[in-house]
């Protein structure tokens, strides 16, 4: 029983590739970002991952350390957990499933890092397309002559978010080359986007939806358009949002979502 690590998620995903998918939904924020990984640099600087096998060699569990963020746990055993806090050491925090969040944090606790819960999200999955209100204007796929206006919103987005570690490529760039990014226009003018993931194990994560003006009917309609557009490439459409957020809740289920699954953020203690 053993874990293997590397700096190459083209790696991870030949040797865990299954085991990822087995909870598509609960793994969607690190589907999303292995999707990205595979797609544009599957070995960037800084990039940390790896999986656990049992004795008879079956993938048990995986993790992921993208560039500037904290590593994203799967499921696994309290063996594995217990074997990586020794190996990874001290993080800013982790991101895991709320089924082994209490687990997690023994885990590391043994090994001398204090982590506690910072936040819970609820996993949102489509569980049946709505049809969307009639709305004034229209959605399109954004495309190459968009780049240079969508990079402005990304930097417009960003300056409201101090400290998000949001990357303009996994945001913008990636979706934009994908055709998975949509813009909504009124008049024949861009006033929203929203885009999603790539899609891995046929799972999705939708991302950003963004209305420079303000215009929350503009968002919507982004966000209701892209939708539609994810159902036609995946067979798991996935929100990750803040689990005490009921009014967030309520909007998703307006479009079709239904709470699928639970992760927790943790975060390390400074008195440890």
């Amino acid at each position: 029983m053993a874990w293997t690590q590397t700096t190459d998620a083209a790696e991870l995903w030949r040797h865990a590739g299954p085991w990822l998918g087995e909870h598509p939904v609960e793994d969607a924020p690190l589907l999303a970002e292995v999707g990205h990984l595979l797609a544009t640099d599957a070995a960037p600087e800084g990039l940390e991952c790896g999986w656990w096998t049992d004795d008879v060699g079956a993938v048990g569990g995986a993790y992921v350390r993208a560039p500037l963020h904290n590593p994203l746990l799967t499921r696994m055993s309290r063996t594995a957990l217990d074997e990586l806090a020794r190996r990874i050491g001290r993080p800013g925090g982790l991101g895991v499933p709320g089924a082994i969040a209490e687990e997690v944090v023994d885990a590391w606790a043994g090994a001398g890092t204090r982590l506690e819960p910072a936040r819970a999200f609820t996993v949102h999955v489509l569980d049946r397309p709505v049809a969307a209100p009639v709305r004034d204007g229209r959605p399109r796929v954004a495309g190459p002559d968009d780049r240079a206006m969508l990079h402005g919103w990304f930097d417009q987005l960003m300056a409201g978010l101090p400290g998000d570690p949001s990357d303009r490529a996994y945001v913008v760039d990636d979706p934009l080359d994908s055709g998975a990014l949509v813009l909504w226009e009124v008049d024949g003018d861009p006033v929203a986007m929203c885009g999603r993931s790539r899609t891995l194990a046929g799972t999705v994560r939708m991302g950003a939806c963004y209305a420079p003006g303000g215009e929350d009917a503009h968002a919507e309609a982004a966000f209701g358009a892209a939708v539609d557009e994810a159902r036609r490439h995946a067979r798991h459409v996935t929100v990750l949002a803040a689990a005490d957020d009921e009014d967030e809740a309520a909007r998703l289920a307006a479009h079709g979502f239904v709470p699928a699954a639970t992760r927790v953020a943790l975060t390390a203690r400074d008195d440890c």
